[in-house]
């Protein structure tokens, strides 16, 4: 069983977040006006620009507004902590997986193999 771990923001957090959120919807439409001004060969070139523009805006809106949302629930999770009851099979597994890789991967010997997965294999499990 394991329990999370909130974080209790500093009161300015929710103060920064509405600035973000409302200079992304205040750049938002320079995207267009990019557009609009631009003439010639360069348009196709600002018309990429513009919509990677108004994609990093939307971006900015849509994480100000998430952030906020969970600033509000007072839910921002900083951890999770897992009941310290020792190795679990799961650990286990993953140490004779992560062995296995290092041989294969020919960065322990065989013989450093056979003598940690002996070891491995000797612990309770």
């Amino acid at each position: 069983m394991s329990r999370k771990v909130y974080l209790k923001p500093p009161p300015p957090t929710r103060t920064m977040l509405l600035a973000q959120i409302i200079l992304g919807v205040l750049f938002l439409p320079f995207g267009m006006v990019f557009i609009i001004v631009s003439e010639g060969p360069a348009r196709p070139f600002i018309a990429i620009f513009s919509v990677a523009w108004a994609a990093g805006c939307i971006a900015i809106i849509v994480t100000g507004v998430k952030t906020l949302r969970l600033v509000k629930e007072g839910k921002i999770e900083i951890a999770e902590i897992g009941v310290a009851s020792g190795e679990t099979e799961s650990d286990f597994a993953v140490r004779l997986r992560d062995l296995e890789a290092l041989k294969k991967d020919d960065l322990i010997s065989e013989g450093e193999y056979q003598r940690k997965r002996a070891e491995i294999m000797q612990e309770k499990w």
